[in-house]
């Protein structure tokens, strides 16, 4: 029998990371589950994308709002950090022009117009490095003003994975 997973949000207002840092300590301790960070965006700034003769062919139109994503290591595999954004291609190369580089050591396994960017980080990344890093290239790859608040979505690990429970904030 499937269990659903159990999934949390919570509001992050950057400096104040803790309880997203440690909903992101029990994804890699369990080696399962994802987090989602989504950015606050005033109401007024997002139009509703409009669908064209060349999108209807070619693909879907892109939000111009980014959603960043951190997925622990599983079974020995590393851990990633995709960001999906409507900048279109060269995503490492824009945000090392804004001064948001891939930090050194962590490996662009993607970067594509449509499927977005995707990072794989060394075992030895901090996850209050990797949090940082995706707040600042989620900002810097957002085609809207954002408000600076983000939503993390927490997908926790399946039952039986590692202690899926909730802490406090």
């Amino acid at each position: 029998m499937r269990h659903r997973r159990a999934v949390e949000e919570l509001e992050l207002v950057p400096p104040q990371v803790d309880a997203v840092l440690a909903r992101m300590d029990l994804l890699a301790a369990a080696g399962d589950g994802w987090l989602n960070l989504l950015p606050g965006v005033p109401e007024d700034a997002v139009e509703e994308p409009r669908r064209t003769a060349f999108t209807a062919l070619f693909g879907a139109v892109t939000a111009p709002v980014t959603m960043c994503t951190y997925v622990p290591g599983r079974r020995g595999s590393a851990a990633t950090v995709g960001i999906s954004h409507a900048r279109g291609r060269f995503a490492a190369r824009q945000l090392a022009e804004v001064g948001v580089p891939i930090p050194s050591g962590w490996t662009v396994r993607q970067d594509h117009a449509r499927r977005g960017l995707v990072v794989r980080l060394p075992p030895t990344a901090e996850l209050a490095a990797v949090l940082d890093w995706m707040l600042r290239a989620g900002k810097a790859l957002a085609m809207v003003p954002l408000t600076g608040s983000w939503l993390a979505r927490v997908h926790l690990p399946a039952p039986g994975q590692g202690d899926a429970r909730s802490t406090t904030s």
